[in-house]
């Protein structure tokens, strides 16, 4: 009995395909309109299921999405009492006149490639259904300005390659694309799919084409960057800071300082590889990175200075005016250096150990020559000892001033770069 029923059936809807589809009374290659004037009405609606990749190199979207087109065609309609209740009936689209909606900036290997086509449903209104589930691969134009905590906003054109709007009118389903089966991205938070209608005469042609706009509108999840780009140069920056804590007396300064400026430079280029090669605007995670190795050069010249102050060669001359001033001075009160006075002329100290020796010496009368050179000679190396100790001080200092200069600097800059991306 079910047997039957179902081959009953069957043949129901083979006479009425075969009724519906006959040649001599259905050409697929004219459009379903009772005037030809009049134009076909497609209703056009966007199902996204979830966001693939956005390829900032390559600046491609990749979309899962399903697409829904519907139309009324005149010649596909039928009484279903005379079909014994038939409603609908599903149909190969190669064997009905179907819409050639395609996506305009579409980045596939091929024109309107990822359309596979699904079976056509057919009401016994002469209403068509179809319903492409797709991959669709199209152009996005990236702005990297605040990458990686950028929100952006991708296009899909769809419209008639071939008909203008007297040919084919469309028509939006909903104000916004269906994202009630959307499955969420690791990489992307979706904001919003509006959609628009646009009419456009292009220069080629006198009559406009209707398309139908969506803006794939999404934001970057930024904690695997921050984990990765941003956390990482923040730390070398501060590792910067060994440079000035390491003792003057140790070689290991700059060797430490040219490690650090290669490390971040790695960090740099992984940046680089990621980004599209624009010139329109500097990435913030690359201005970061520029700001830091900047900082860290920096770093490297002021330690040259503060090692050119520790080992200053003495016999160069006195100490400057304003080492003595600013360094010795303000500097040292600002940062709390309790310095003995020192006297870098002998003129108390020396001059006691210069009395000692020339009475040491006095009674030997035939030696007093030799006895005020040695004198001098003592005299002349406590100076360049006095000196060499002020030079060092004025290098503690000047070692102290960097340090919060540096640290200064990068909070700054961290601060100035970062708060400028979006909420």
């Amino acid at each position: 009995g079910l047997q039957a029923q179902n081959s009953t059936g069957n043949k129901r809807e083979q006479h009425l395909l075969d009724d519906l589809l006959n040649p001599e009374k259905y050409d697929r290659r004219i459009r379903p309109v009772v005037r030809s004037e009049d134009p076909v009405t497609v209703t056009f609606g966007l199902v996204v299921k979830t966001i693939e990749d956005l390829d900032d190199q390559n600046q491609l979207l990749l979309t899962r999405a399903d697409i829904r087109e519907s139309w009324m065609d005149p010649q596909l309609r039928w009484n279903s009492s005379k079909y014994g209740g038939v409603k609908y009936v599903s149909v190969d689209p190669k064997l009905i006149w179907i819409p050639d909606v395609v996506l305009y900036n579409n980045a596939g290997e091929g024109f309107g490639s990822g359309m596979r086509r699904t079976k056509a449903v057919i009401t016994e209104k002469g209403l068509v259904s179809l319903n492409v589930p797709t991959i669709i691969k199209s152009s996005c134009k990236i702005h990297v300005k605040y990458y990686p905590f950028d929100q952006q906003e991708c296009k899909l054109k769809f419209g008639s390659w071939t008909y203008d709007s007297f040919g084919i009118a469309l028509k939006l389903e909903n104000s916004s694309a269906d994202l009630s089966e959307y499955s969420p991205s690791v990489a992307w938070d979706l904001l919003g799919v509006p959609g628009e209608f646009h009419s456009v005469v292009y220069d080629c042609c006198v009559a406009p084409y209707d398309d139908v706009t969506y803006k794939v509108q999404i934001k970057r999840r930024a904690l695997y960057h921050a984990m990765y780009l941003i956390i990482p140069c923040a730390m070398i920056s501060v590792l910067t800071l060994l440079v000035f804590l390491l003792p003057p007396d140790c070689n290991e300064r700059m060797t430490v300082g040219m490690a650090i400026l290669v490390g971040l430079s790695f960090f740099f280029l992984l940046v680089a590889e990621n980004m599209p090669a624009t010139s329109e605007a500097v990435p913030l995670v690359g201005m970061y990175y520029t700001v830091t190795m900047i900082e860290v050069s920096c770093a490297f010249f002021m330690t040259c200075w503060v090692l050119r102050f520790h080992h200053h060669n003495p016999t160069d001359g006195e100490v400057p005016r304003w080492v003595k001033v600013y360094l010795l001075g303000y500097g040292a009160k600002l940062f709390r250096f309790n310095f003995e006075t020192s006297n870098p002329r002998g003129d108390s100290r020396q001059d006691v150990d210069v009395s000692s020796a020339e009475s040491i010496t006095g009674h030997k009368n035939d030696k007093k020559s030799t006895n005020r050179i040695l004198a001098d000679n003592i005299r002349h190396q406590m100076i360049l000892e006095a000196r060499q100790d002020e030079w060092r001080k004025a290098a503690l200092v000047l070692n102290h001033i960097c340090i919060w200069v540096f640290v200064l600097a990068i909070v700054v800059s961290f601060m100035a770069i970062f708060l400028q991306a979006p909420l």
